[in-house]
């Protein structure tokens, strides 16, 4: 521990003890506050809760030296222990917020550093120059960062070409349950195209719902979905590549944030597939 640091420590057990001893003359609403207050700065000096622990020790046994007779340690003990308390409340939930904070930023920018990696792979002109092997890689890496990025359980990437559903094909899911697998061969593709197209390029439903769409009837036969997001791929002449779909996010319900990453991630998917196969029937 650096000299300025014990300082701090030294100055805050001080700050601590004195309010102790004001609240324990004069037990207010005003001098519980400051316990409270107190708390927040423990965080914010980025205590310990020994260290919150120990001032607030120091603080009492200097209240008990003060005591004339049990009965007013006892009392004293008391008050100290509603005081410590605030200050403990304070502490853990800002100290909580902090965290969450923290794990907020880390997650936003691991997203936006995973967003930049898809989108110079994408971007990156080696794939148009040899598309039967790097469409299905491309896909792949597609349906990974669409369901960490989401956070669903399953990610089904597929692009349908020369009249196929599925020319090429990816699925990425949560802990590798093969489970996924035989759902999405079971998909009505051309059924899931269509109703991605008439509602305007994505569709967002939760299960309930699910339950009654034809299309998955067949495939959720023996695994009811929770949520299903859904993309479009499509060329920019409006032509069909395919879909991404996402199935059962991992905590809570797709939200709209969750479509409009989807969204940006097929148009950018689009582009790289159309780029391929562009370059396909160039070559052809």
């Amino acid at each position: 521990m650096s000299s300025i640091e014990a300082a701090a420590i030294r100055r805050f057990r001080a700050s601590y003890t004195d309010a102790l001893a004001d609240y324990l003359r004069e037990p207010r609403e005003h001098s519980l506050r400051i316990a409270y207050e107190l708390g927040r700065e423990a965080v914010t000096r980025q205590l310990s809760v020994l260290d919150l622990a120990v001032a607030h020790q120091e603080a009492l046994l200097a209240a008990l030296a003060m005591a004339t007779d049990p009965a007013q340690a006892q009392s004293a003990t008391r008050a100290a222990g509603d005081f410590f308390l605030e200050s403990l409340s304070a502490f853990e939930m800002v100290q909580l917020g902090f965290t969450e904070a923290r794990e907020a930023v880390r997650v936003e920018r691991r997203q936006i550093e995973m967003s930049r990696q898809l989108s110079t792979f994408l971007a990156d002109a080696s794939l148009a120059l040899d598309a039967s092997g790097s469409l299905e890689e491309m896909l792949r890496l597609v349906a990974e960062q669409a369901r960490e990025l989401v956070g669903a359980d399953c990610c089904v990437a597929t692009v349908a070409l020369d009249g196929g559903p599925r020319a090429a094909e990816a699925i990425s899911c949560s802990d590798g349950d093969r489970r996924w697998a035989p759902f999405a061969r079971w998909l009505d593709l051309f059924a899931i195209y269509r109703r991605i197209r008439v509602s305007g390029g994505s569709v967002r439903i939760g299960g309930e719902l699910l339950a009654g769409l034809p299309e998955f009837q067949r495939a959720a036969a023996d695994r009811p979905l929770r949520g299903w997001l859904a993309a479009s791929l499509s060329a920019l002449d409006g032509g069909e590549l395919g879909a991404i779909q996402l199935f059962d996010k991992a905590d809570g319900d797709f939200t709209g944030e969750d479509e409009g990453v989807l969204i940006h991630l097929a148009q950018m998917a689009s582009a790289a597939v159309e780029r391929a196969q562009l370059y396909q029937e160039g070559t052809a």
